[in-house]
């Protein structure tokens, strides 16, 4: 009985370390598998090299106007309508600034997404107009102290609400500032006075009443520092991942997904997919090598 005892108990060690062992093996694999995934840089030095230029417009004795953007924005403005942060009065020459977004490229590019409290909006574009005297940033004065703009549309639309554009949680967002002051829709533009420089963006909410969510996970790529974007045809809207999980997008939307990576090389790396958003779900994304020129490509496609 005592040699049976010590033959079962030399078992159970073995059998015991085995497990151990194995464990120990297991272990070792998933931490060298997370040790291989592909690592990437911040994207926003590339972004920055890509996206739109701030054109500069030296405003230096009065006129009847407009400025007049690349892009086409058009903007009215005068001296006796701006002043320093103070309220002092403003005199010449000072500048005018203006960063134009017409395109979804464009708006990935300047990671500029248009969705106003997680609900996604219909827009017909995005324009940055700044002022500055003296190195000094600008502001309006009072109502009804106000530029008019003017913003360019092969198809204007009725009912297009002033977003304001502001920063919440250091994530941009957009605030409705026009529940009255709404633009007017003109046969090539939409057109309306503004009381705040700034961010604007010409659009309306276009969420639904059932909406669902993406999620992004990968088992070949680290996403922590890539760019994920998805993009909605029907309403030019374009959502910007943050902490791999996307805001609400109206069930039974046809959407794009992008994602951008930039490797420590500066090589570019993508991952492109249409889908139908029928359910809340996560999208297992593998990145592969792209070129400036064909990325730039898919994003002039979108």
């Amino acid at each position: 009985m005592k040699k049976l005892s010590i033959i079962t108990t030399t078992k159970i060690l073995f059998v015991a370390s085995s497990f151990l062992m194995l464990g120990g093996c297991s272990k070792d694999r998933i931490e060298e598998e997370e040790k291989t995934l592909v690592q990437y840089s911040s994207i926003n030095s590339y972004m920055d090299l890509k996206k739109q230029e701030e054109q500069d417009f030296i405003i230096d004795s009065t006129g009847t106007g407009p400025i007049i953007g690349n892009q086409g924005t058009k903007i009215w403005t005068g001296k006796e309508c701006l002043m320093y942060p103070n309220g002092d009065s403003v005199s010449w020459p000072y500048s005018l600034k203006l960063v134009e977004l017409y395109t979804p490229k464009d708006m990935i590019y300047y990671q500029m997404p248009t969705v106003s409290a997680g609900e996604i909006m219909k827009t017909k574009g995005e324009i940055r107009i700044r002022a500055f005297k003296a190195g000094v940033e600008l502001v309006l004065r009072p109502d009804p102290c106000m530029h008019q703009i003017e913003m360019p549309s092969t198809n204007p639309e009725s009912n297009m609400h002033v977003f304001n554009g502001l920063t919440i949680n250091n994530y941009p967002d957009w605030m409705d500032d026009s529940p009255v002051n709404l633009f007017t829709a003109t046969v090539n533009s939409h057109i309306v006075p503004i009381h705040t420089l700034g961010w604007i963006n010409c659009g309306v909410l276009a969420g639904g009443i059932s909406n669902s969510n993406l999620s992004f996970t990968s088992s070949t790529d680290n996403l922590d520092n890539v760019g994920i974007f998805i993009y909605v045809p029907s309403t030019k809207t374009v959502m910007q991942v943050y902490n791999l999980s996307s805001q609400n997008i109206p069930n039974g939307t046809d959407v794009k997904i992008i994602l951008i990576g930039v490797d420590g090389s500066g090589n570019l790396f993508s991952y492109y997919q249409e889908l139908n958003v029928t359910a809340s779900s996560a999208i297992d994304v593998t990145l592969t090598a792209i070129s400036d020129a064909a990325l730039t490509a898919v994003l002039d496609g979108l």
